[in-house]
């Protein structure tokens, strides 16, 4: 799949709101029965980021190694109160093994 920000058109750091706007327009641009194929990639790229854990996990897929710690520990504090508590070689190995995992699975 290629980049949802890139087809979509938006920024990593737009919200719910802008992303569902820019949906919209793009879907009046590419409708289903003259353009499916580029319908389907806004579609797919809409649903990547349709809320704020999944731009968040496609942040994660998209930055560079220095920023990751930050991002981590961002995430595992949203989504776990006990996250806070946790070191940052905790919360990196839980990062990765939450990667390997999905890799695995997939």
């Amino acid at each position: 799949m290629r980049d949802p920000f890139t087809v979509l058109g938006v920024d990593e750091t737009a919200d719910d709101a802008e992303i569902r706007r820019r949906y919209l327009a793009l879907v009046r641009e590419f409708p289903p029965d003259r353009e499916p194929e580029r319908f389907q990639d806004c579609r797919a790229a809409y649903e990547a980021l349709s809320d704020e854990r999944k731009r968040l996990e496609m942040t994660l897929l998209r930055t560079n190694e220095a920023a990751l710690s930050r991002l981590s520990m961002a995430a595992l504090h949203a989504a776990s109160p006990l996250a806070a508590r946790g070191t940052k070689r905790t919360v990196a190995a839980l990062l990765a093994e939450g990667i390997m995992q999905v890799a695995i699975e997939h």
